[in-house]
């Protein structure tokens, strides 16, 4: 499970639902992409949760086509270091400046205002839910705002 104690508490907060999943994926003999996964969204309130199976996660979270872009992937970094604006405003006058405004507008089309995450993520989540599922784990993904995490909770501390 996640160290960190906001995804804990998140997780406790909505155990009751994470538990009808988990209790799915445990029925479960052999991992396949039909495996049942939770998605939290706690950008606001309510947080809502949602079960999807693996294979379909695209659904439920949107798969950004830019999000993987070195650029954009470089705004990620500059937007904690030095805040949005000013993170914008240095790659738009950098020497990738025009090749950023093109991703810049592309990746704010795709995300719409949501959150999205790259195909790289997607697919790491997928091997995290086969590496969970082994280890008798329900694979889920958090959203909180700014950020996702993606972990695995046990089963049995779900379910007891």
């Amino acid at each position: 499970m996640a160290n960190d104690g906001g995804i804990q508490a998140l997780v406790e907060s909505v155990r009751e639902e994470l538990a009808d999943i988990a209790r799915k994926a445990e029925t479960q003999a052999t991992w396949s992409l039909a495996l049942p996964v939770a998605v939290i969204d706690a950008r606001k309130a309510p947080t809502r949760v949602y079960e999807s199976a693996i294979g379909t996660i695209g659904s439920v979270l949107r798969i950004s086509r830019t999000v993987d872009h070195p650029l954009i992937q470089q705004l990620f970094v500059l937007h904690e270091e030095v805040g949005p604006e000013n993170a914008i405003q240095f790659l738009l006058n950098g020497a990738d400046g025009e090749e950023f405004a093109e991703l810049w507008e592309e990746y704010r089309e795709e995300a719409k205002g949501e959150l999205v995450w790259g195909a790289n993520d997607a697919a790491a989540f997928v091997t995290k839910s086969k590496a969970c599922h082994e280890d008798g784990e329900l694979a889920l993904v958090a959203l909180v705002p700014g950020h996702l995490y993606s972990c695995g909770v046990p089963i049995r501390a779900l379910t007891a």
